[in-house]
């Protein structure tokens, strides 16, 4: 399975080890390979030709600092660079992304305002915005190590009267989640014993540093721009900036720069040597579709069902545009969630045990798990589904003859479409010799269409089934439990079926080859708005009401 470790090592390729401040952040099932790369600008990257000038921007947070560059160092007013910004030549840019830019660079200055003036610098005279990029060497590790290790820093940078700033932008609020102690380490250091960089920040080659001029204060400040938030992380002297460094912050940027292994999931998505990458299987065709003038992407089943609702609602989720997400948590959404959590959460234990009808989270009038709370009518019915499930639960054979892997990771390359699939399955697990896919539904009817069309997730796991992606050589299979108000449906594909094959990639095609060819994302206005959570940027936007 290729979500486990594949242990590999860290060809090197001469010049210097670089981090930034988010390459620590800890991340769940991150890919060490992916980031220790990442941090060693000197490995060649497989050529692949620019992305055509007609593809849309990408990054939600470059059009922002675009804008704020004119403001802060053209001199223009908020009005002024957001038109300028709008007219330039370049890559064109979603309407919603304008949207969205314009009320960022407002929520941005609006928090600056509200940010405290620094100790001992007087009122109306604070720090000026600086153009270049700080960064530090920190010099080899070690006699004789001819490595060069830089820490740098980006985001919007601030100095004068001895004061040195860094405001890490947010597109979200400040209170969504706290930051990395890591990261907020590596950031002060660099505030402390940073010099202006005067190469490119992409340079293969150790940085070229202006001189340096030391701080009597340094100061984090994170900027929430949805909500004009602000929340300052650090402020102190240099030295007390380095004293974030302690062993444990030491020890994460040790396994950052040097663990060499493979662990394939999200990161593969936006990583440039996935098709070379010995943890992640190329199947050529799997998608049964090919060519794009597009730059390499990833797709997942959500991506599809996203883009097949509203194009654009697909393209703003890529963006991670701020989400209302009151839109999309009906009683009934978060019931499911919570039973597939609990589910989840029994199918976790060591050794492995069946589910049983009275191991339940709380009363049935009222319970919640992992902050999914469910009250009343949806209370009740998802205590009755958790109790259905024990019936049916793949766990119920010999506890030491069964592998299971809840929410297990899947990660195929297609070289013909040139898209990383990135898929999760509800449960993964091997009773004896055979390998079983099954994929949990809770609604409150089973319905009569076909469980393929109904549920497209299951057309993927056929096919990866038959592309042996998954363990199993042959001995395998694909279910599909419903949990219903009336009990449990159990259904059973067979993948090796030519026919469920030739369904499966005619239902899959359906939600790949619109968006394998989309570049303009248009919207899709009505129905798709009622539970839409970025009908905030969107311009063409149906009042829920009307929906």
């Amino acid at each position: 399975m290729n979500s486990t470790h594949i242990i590999g090592t860290l060809p090197d390729h001469g010049g210097p080890v670089r981090i930034s401040p988010t390459d620590v952040r800890s991340r769940k099932n991150r890919c060490p390979r992916h980031w220790a790369t990442k941090a060693r600008p000197a490995t060649p990257r497989p050529y692949r030709s620019a992305a055509p000038s007609r593809t849309l921007t990408t990054w939600a947070s470059g059009p922002l600092h675009d804008v704020l560059d004119l403001v802060e160092f053209s001199g223009l007013s908020v009005e002024d660079a957001l038109t300028k910004w709008r007219s330039a030549p370049g890559r064109p840019f979603h309407p919603a992304l304008g949207r969205w830019t314009e009320h960022a660079v407002h929520g941005y200055l609006s928090a600056c305002a509200t940010i405290p003036t620094p100790p001992g610098v007087p009122s109306g005279e604070p720090p000026a915005p600086v153009s270049r990029l700080w960064a530090r060497q920190r010099g080899p590790s070690k006699p004789g190590d001819p490595q060069v290790y830089e820490e740098m820093v980006t985001d919007r940078r601030y100095a004068g009267q001895g004061v040195r700033e860094l405001r890490i932008v947010r597109t979200g609020s400040v209170h969504d989640r706290p930051r990395d102690e890591a990261e907020i380490a590596v950031a002060a250091g660099v505030l402390a014993g940073g010099s202006p960089v005067l190469s490119s920040r992409w340079s293969k080659s150790p940085f070229r540093l202006g001189a340096y001029e030391p701080a009597r204060l340094v100061r984090l400040v994170e900027i929430g721009c949805v909500d004009a938030s602000h929340r300052v992380l650090f402020e102190g002297t240099p030295d007390e900036a380095y004293a974030l460094y302690d062993s444990a912050v030491e020890a994460r940027i040790a396994e950052v720069i040097t663990d060499g292994s493979y662990r394939p999931g999200q990161d593969c998505g936006r990583c440039p040597t996935v098709a070379e990458c010995p943890a992640v299987p190329s199947r050529p065709g799997l998608l049964g579709i090919s060519g794009s003038e597009l730059p390499r992407r990833s797709w997942s089943m959500t991506t599809g069902r996203a883009h097949r609702s509203c194009p654009a609602r697909a393209h703003m989720a890529d963006l991670f545009l701020p989400r209302e997400n009151s839109s999309e948590d009906t009683a009934a959404t978060v019931r499911g969630r919570a039973v597939h959590a609990w589910i989840e959460s029994r199918h976790r234990r060591v050794p492995p045990q069946a589910c049983t009808p009275d191991d339940t989270p709380g009363r049935p009038d009222a319970w919640q798990y992992e902050g999914l709370a469910v009250s009343g009518f949806e209370a009740r019915l998802g205590l009755q589904m958790i109790g259905d499930h024990s019936l049916v639960c793949p766990l119920r054979g010999p506890s030491d003859d069964i592998e299971v892997h809840p929410e297990q990771p899947v990660v195929v390359y297609d070289p013909d479409a040139d898209v990383v699939v990135i898929a999760k399955t509800d449960l993964l697990y091997r009773s004896a010799d055979r390998w079983t896919v099954r994929e949990t539904k809770t609604a409150r009817t089973a319905g009569e269409a076909d469980p393929l069309e109904r549920h497209p997730q299951l057309a993927l796991a056929v096919l990866l089934a038959r592309a042996q992606v998954l363990p199993g050589a042959g001995r395998f299979r694909v279910e599909l439990e419903r949990l219903t108000a009336s009990g449990s449906v159990m259904s059973e594909l067979d993948v090796t079926a030519a026919d469920v094959a030739t369904r499966a990639q005619r239902v899959l095609e359906t939600y790949v080859a619109p968006w394998h060819t989309d570049t303009r994302y248009p919207t899709r206005a009505g129905e798709a708005c009622a539970d839409c959570p970025f009908t905030r940027w969107c311009p063409d936007a149906v009042e829920r009401t009307g929906a």
